[in-house]
């Protein structure tokens, strides 16, 4: 059970770093010419922006203010897409960890909603270029699917599709 802190807590590091994910989404956005990837880096400041707000919004729900520092610091220099590619997939990775800590400290349906994030940080993460890493629990998930026969008399493929209700990394 979380307690009021637990909570509060949760909520000002969930804040801090969509606020983060959406400096590094600005400064990554510049990075790519007019495009598909240039629009897919703004939807993901939108998207980091209404996470953000929701969890400020949590927070004001219990007369907490965020912290809101001016700027963060970009890891490492930006030259182009490769490098903006590379901040996007390491801000979702980041994210995933932020929710996946969130997750202990929240319940009921706040729970469900960050381990949801988590999850969408995850794949998000990978389709900017991360490696795919397995939440906890999801490697027995797979051990069981390679073990399980298919219904259709073949041997399962060992992958697992979200459809399974694994998360998908």
């Amino acid at each position: 059970m979380s307690t009021d802190g637990s909570r509060t807590e949760a909520w000002k590091s969930i804040a801090l770093g969509e606020q983060a994910a959406v400096y590094a989404c600005g400064v990554l956005t510049a990075q790519f010419p007019d495009g598909p990837e240039r629009s897919r880096a703004i939807d993901l400041g939108v998207t980091h922006a209404r996470d953000r707000d929701r969890a400020r919004a949590a927070l004001a729900e219990q007369s907490v203010e965020p912290d809101s520092p001016a700027a963060f610091e970009i890891p490492f220099p930006m030259t182009g897409p490769a490098s903006a590619r590379r901040l996007a997939a390491v801000v979702e990775s980041r994210l995933v960890d932020v929710y996946c800590a969130a997750v202990g400290q929240l319940e009921g349906k706040e729970r469900r909603r960050a381990a949801a994030s988590a999850a969408a940080c995850s794949a998000r993460s990978v389709r900017w270029g991360a490696r795919p890493t397995a939440f906890p629990g999801e490697a027995e998930v797979e051990l069981v699917a390679s073990a399980t026969p298919d219904p259709t008399g073949s041997a399962a493929s060992g992958s697992v599709s979200p459809d399974d209700g694994a998360s998908v990394g």
